[in-house]
Order: C-alpha cells, then structure tokens, then sequence
C-alpha cells in the first residue's frame, strides 16, 4: 500500500492515508514509524482516510500485530474512512481487538460525517491539502 501521515500538533491531529493494496506489513510499518515520530502523542485524535484501498492482503494475525501496536491512548478520537466493504471489515476487526484501548476508534464511509465527529469540519480543505502533500512512506517489504 502507498501511504502517508502527517502529524498536525496545532489541532493535536494525526492525519493518515492509503491507497492501494493493504499489507500487514504496511500496517505494522505505519504504527512504528507513528509512535517513532517526535510530533506525536498518545492523545492526538486521527483521521485515516483508506477510502482508495484497492485490495487487503490482511489476515486476522496481521491485525492483532497492528491492535497490539496501538500508539494511541486516552483522548484519542479515531475515524477511520472506508470505501469498500472488505475494508470496513478490516476496519471492524481493528475496532473489536482495540475495544479495551483507552483511544475511541469510529467507523465511517462519509468522509465530511468522519470530520464532524472529530470536531474538525470547518477545516476540511486544509485538512485534505495536507493529507494529499504529506510525504509518502517508503514501500515496506
């Protein structure tokens, strides 16, 4: 999967994409490589935008790995936006395992109903401005 994240300390906001295919490894890099970055913290909220997955190579061991490396604690707002219906699975299976997590994870397909949730609509543009110019993280193996 391509992806990328920016962190946005302003807003205590992690924002989060993929497209592509979705691997566990992708999954596992992302988690480490957020918890490794000095601008985030454990209660920074998250949108994670996977509405442009296009295929999850994802088994049930890769998803407790990435819940099991849950960077995120108490405060944390998470909304996850799907596209399709295998990745609200996926998406759901991460919520179940990450249930008794101190971080609230949301499901959502509306991107502006994701944004709403998080306390974040009225900056909706400058949001996708930056989700679409954050670098993109190197091809995991």
């Amino acid at each position: 999967m391509s992806s990328s994240f920016t962190v946005d300390p302003a807003r205590s906001l992690v924002l989060s994409r993929g497209w592509g295919p979705l691997t566990s490894a992708d999954l596992t890099q992302y988690a480490r490589l957020l918890a490794d970055d000095p601008r985030f913290r454990p209660d920074f909220c998250q949108l994670c935008d996977l509405r442009e997955v296009t295929e999850v190579r994802v088994g049930a061991s890769g998803i407790r790995e990435v819940a099991a490396l849950n960077p995120f604690g108490a405060g944390a707002r998470r909304a996850v936006v799907v596209g399709s219906d295998v990745v609200f699975g996926l998406a759901r299976m991460y919520q179940m395992l990450t249930e008794s997590s101190p971080d609230e994870v949301e499901i959502f397909r509306d991107l502006d109903e994701a944004l709403r949730w998080l306390g974040v609509a009225d900056a909706k543009a400058e949001l996708l401005r930056s989700m679409s110019e954050a670098p993109h993280l190197p091809e995991s193996d």
